[in-house]
């Protein structure tokens, strides 16, 4: 009986609590309702005012992260080391470097890529290139980047006489976003994907390509389990022919390194692979880079104070306008606390759809066309830039807001009279 007794009261509580919640929401959306009718033009402005607000702070981050960067600017959050398992014979070879495509190319003054349309380069395998060497490295180097294992790709040749340029790899387990991709990249069966269309292969195998079909690859049969648009051929990690040849490497780590950690991993690569060959880490954020972000987001939060404390006297004006429902909410027994959370919530619910508003109209409307002539703005303005400049939005409204109704609220109906607010 006490335990259904102890339910029944919970129950109740619950239902209060919920009943007391949804009077306040009421009461948020009549206060809102009434301030457009009886100031329609106020509330229109105040609308209008916050939107342009919220723009013009998009623009000051934005014009200020751009004046600060370099013309070079290095690749945000880049996460990329990239290792040559050949070594180049020739000055003619060193020109050129392998493509994600498994060709070579050659960048000219204008960074144009120009493919190496001659014969290969001069260049010689070495032990790393061999697969029975390359894997216990492979392993180890993994275990060395532990949590912040992305993913690694290989590009290699099934021989060195008349090879296929193939591609293969695996990512961390987690990082998989398809089911079938994971499961291709993690068999241990004889398959292969590749691109039926490719004139190279139709010329190779002296036909189209269609899943199901058998192609030799240095004596053993493989499968085609799986098309692909690609123009490298995809081969299992695991079910790498031993007579397989690697040629270059690239690994990606979760997260942007710090200069210290880039350090790190690639002495790492070089204890594993020799620092003879050549590597290439990715450039983490200089200090500079970094100052001229902490400078933009300080402007940024300098302009929305002054923006929340002008908005903030505008609302004082309207609150002043609420003597007569504050002193009736007094007497009805509304303790000030509730009292201040309607106000807040009003208010910080304008501040939010106004500034949803202003993120939609320059993102989809601004963005563009201002980055014709500005072009970091697209580097700049990110998922992430958006989040933060909402965050420092959102407290320093908060923050503020409170300010502005405890004065309000701390009066009572009859102190204001006198006070003449």
């Amino acid at each position: 009986m006490e335990s259904l007794i102890l339910v029944c009261h919970r129950q109740n509580h619950f239902y209060e609590r919920e009943a007391i919640i949804l009077t306040g929401l009421s009461l948020v959306f009549k206060n809102i309702k009434k301030f457009i009718q009886h100031k329609p033009f106020l509330f229109a402005f105040l609308v209008i005012s916050q939107i342009v607000c919220v723009i013009v702070v998009f623009l000051v981050c934005g014009f200020v992260d751009n004046a600060n960067r370099a013309e070079n600017i290095i690749s945000e959050g880049s996460k990329e080391f990239y290792i040559a398992l050949i070594l180049n014979n020739s000055d003619e070879a060193n020109n050129y470097f392998l493509g994600e495509d498994g060709k070579y190319y050659q960048e000219d003054e204008d960074g144009n890529l120009i493919p190496y349309d001659e014969n290969t380069p001069n260049f010689e395998y070495t032990e790393d290139s061999d697969f029975e060497v390359l894997k216990p490295k492979i392993d180890e180097l993994i275990k060395f980047l532990g949590d912040d294992f992305s993913s690694f790709f290989l590009f290699a040749t099934t021989n060195k006489v008349d090879g296929s340029y193939f591609r293969t790899g695996y990512s961390d387990i987690n990082s998989y976003d398809n089911e079938d991709e994971k499961n291709f990249e993690m068999s241990n069966e004889k398959i292969v994907k590749i691109n039926p269309e490719d004139n190279y292969y139709i010329e190779k195998y002296g036909k189209s390509l269609n899943i199901g079909d058998k192609i030799d690859i240095n004596g053993e049969k493989y499968t085609i389990a799986k098309h692909s648009s690609g123009d490298v051929m995809s081969i299992p990690y695991n079910s790498v022919d031993k007579y397989s040849l690697a040629t270059g490497m690239y690994v990606f780590t979760k997260e942007a390194c710090s200069p210290k950690r880039c350090e790190e991993i690639t002495a790492k690569m070089k204890e594993l692979f020799g620092d003879e060959k050549e590597f290439s880490p990715p450039e983490p954020r200089v200090l500079d880079e970094v100052q001229n972000i902490q400078l933009a987001y300080g402007i940024t939060a300098a302009v929305i104070i002054m923006i929340i404390l002008n908005i903030s006297r505008v609302y004082s004006y309207v609150l002043t306008y609420r003597k007569k429902p504050f002193a009736i909410m007094n007497i009805c027994g509304a303790s000030k606390r509730k009292i201040f959370l309607i106000y807040l919530v009003e208010l910080m619910l304008t501040l939010i759809v106004t500034f949803g508003i202003a993120l939609l109209i320059f993102h989809t409307l601004i963005l563009q066309p201002i980055a014709v002539s500005y072009p970091n703005f697209l580097i700049s303005m990110t998922l992430q830039t958006y989040l933060i400049i909402f965050g420092i939005y959102f407290v320093i409204a908060v923050l503020i807001m409170s300010l502005t109704i405890s004065r309000f609220i701390s009066k009572s109906a009859v102190e204001m009279e006198r006070s003449g607010d």
